[in-house]
């Protein structure tokens, strides 16, 4: 059996034994020489896979594509292959064989569908320490700090973790407000005028885009408060300019861009696109009552139907049925998932040892700088710079294990959620009002188009999965 390898480890992890790329690589080997696989290729990956698009991972990819011979993938673990589920896609297309040093997944229905929830259940890990990220965060702005990057005439301070005004470009932000608080200005003669009095946006492009100074005349951050994910904050920072100004800023700006007014709302505006021609599908209201759905003809007529809403709406809960679970299948997949994500977790468990450890390095480096520095051995000087040193590292190790604490929910649990609501979204669906279930299918589908009177679509992971069950159990017989 030919096969190319893969081993990949994340420019965060340490390179320790059971997670080190010479680790992986070793039990990739040893597991081949006892099947008698072929490794035509070794592919090594040294960052982080959170997001699809690695390069030795798409170089791998298309050679499988490419040359029928090989057979299948090799791998230490799935999460070491797939770290989400474009990844799983992709893979699951080549029509070859993943095989996994530490993990064994049976060649048929059932196990392609557990394959594919451990890939989205270590998806979901990493999601969920990306929202214990965001609540550091949120807890940051709480305090009046914000907590992402400056904006142009400020600057992020790395040693205390604040932000500071840049005295090099604030003047020409608090010009930028003073120039067109006038009303004399459109932004484009402003950026003119910034740039004739000497502000040099970047050496790439030497004149402030209109936009990027639309964003600068919008942000009440320069008024030493600011907006995070939708909150205002009364921010600690230093101001740039006064309330006053800002406000009349907002009074120039909102006499050119008066927003218009909505007049209706439509259950599924937006959701779907034409079949034909691949534009969008619009809704209309006929006689002042009745509301239709048809192809918005922006690439010329392409003698699509209207179709009622009424109608739409009943297809759609015909998709919402195709994900029921019954009773029966929970009964045969929750002891599979139950089995396959023990490696899983002893992985991640591993990540929080590694913390650990690394803090109570520093903790006892701190105990013997401390130590030198009475005996007189090191000046004081460096006794202050390298316990700062210490500190902040230990402070980030803290908020890392607080992250991963979070994080670190029951696998198994998430999987058997991810069924109950599959198992009860059509009965919810049912008891909502229609825009309530406009919300729900955004939840559940994707690619919706409309061909004719019928409406086609693709499920949102995990559903496309949990959709597959039902010939699975007719497959197993």
């Amino acid at each position: 059996m030919k096969v190319v390898a893969y081993a990949r480890v994340s420019s965060r992890e340490q390179e320790k034994e059971g997670f080190s790329i010479d680790a992986q690589i070793k039990r990739i080997q040893e597991y081949a020489e006892r099947r008698g696989i072929d490794i035509v290729e070794l592919y090594i990956e040294v960052e982080s896979a959170k997001k699809a698009g690695r390069p030795e991972f798409n170089r791998m990819i298309e050679r499988v594509r490419k040359e029928k011979s090989i057979e299948g993938i090799l791998c230490h673990k799935v999460d070491r292959l797939c770290r989400n589920f474009k990844d799983y896609v992709t893979v699951d297309d080549l029509g070859v064989k993943p095989l996994f040093v530490e993990e064994d997944f049976a060649d048929n229905a059932a196990g392609k569908l557990t394959f594919g929830m451990k890939v989205l259940l270590a998806k979901h890990y990493v999601d969920n320490l990306s929202d214990e990220v965001k609540k550091g965060k949120r807890e940051k702005a709480e305090q009046g700090h914000y907590p992402n990057t400056a904006p142009l005439g400020y600057k992020n301070n790395k040693e205390t973790r604040l932000i500071d005004i840049d005295p090099h470009r604030s003047p020409f932000v608090k010009r930028t407000f003073e120039l067109y608080a006038t009303g004399n200005y459109s932004l484009a003669t402003l950026r003119d005028q910034l740039y004739k009095e000497g502000f040099e946006f970047r050496p790439s492009q030497p004149k402030i885009g209109r936009t990027s100074l639309a964003i600068i005349l919008r942000n009440l951050f320069y008024t030493g408060d600011f907006i995070f994910q939708g909150k205002f904050h009364k921010g600690k920072h230093e101001p740039l300019i006064s309330i006053g100004l800002f406000e009349k800023v907002q009074e120039v700006l909102n006499q050119t861009n008066r927003p218009k007014s909505v007049k209706h709302q439509f259950a599924f505006s937006g959701l779907m696109t034409c079949g034909q021609c691949g534009c969008s599908i619009t809704p209309q209201i006929q006689k002042g009552k009745y509301i239709y759905y048809h192809c918005s003809n922006g690439k010329g007529k392409c003698g699509d139907k209207y179709i009622r809403e009424e109608v739409l709406a009943e297809q759609f809960k015909e998709a919402l049925q195709q994900i029921q679970v019954k009773d029966e299948a929970l009964n045969w997949i929750i002891p599979v998932l139950k089995s396959s994500h023990q490696e899983e977790i002893e992985f991640h468990g591993g990540r929080v040892r590694e913390l650990r450890e690394r803090y109570d390095k520093l903790s006892k480096r701190i105990d013997l700088i401390y130590e030198d520095k009475l005996d007189g051995k090191i000046p004081e000087e460096l006794w202050l710079r390298k316990h700062e040193e210490y500190k902040t590292e230990m402070n980030r190790i803290e908020e890392s294990l607080r992250q991963h604490k979070q994080a670190n929910f029951d696998y198994v649990e998430c999987g058997i959620q991810l069924l109950e609501l599959a198992k009860n979204a059509y009965s919810e669906y049912m008891k909502q009002s229609i825009m309530e279930q406009r919300r729900i299918l955004n939840f559940v589908l994707s690619n919706c188009t409309l061909k004719g009177e019928k409406v086609c679509y693709d499920f949102n992971e995990p559903f496309d999965l949990i959709a597959q069950i039902p010939q699975i159990e007719k497959d197993s017989g």
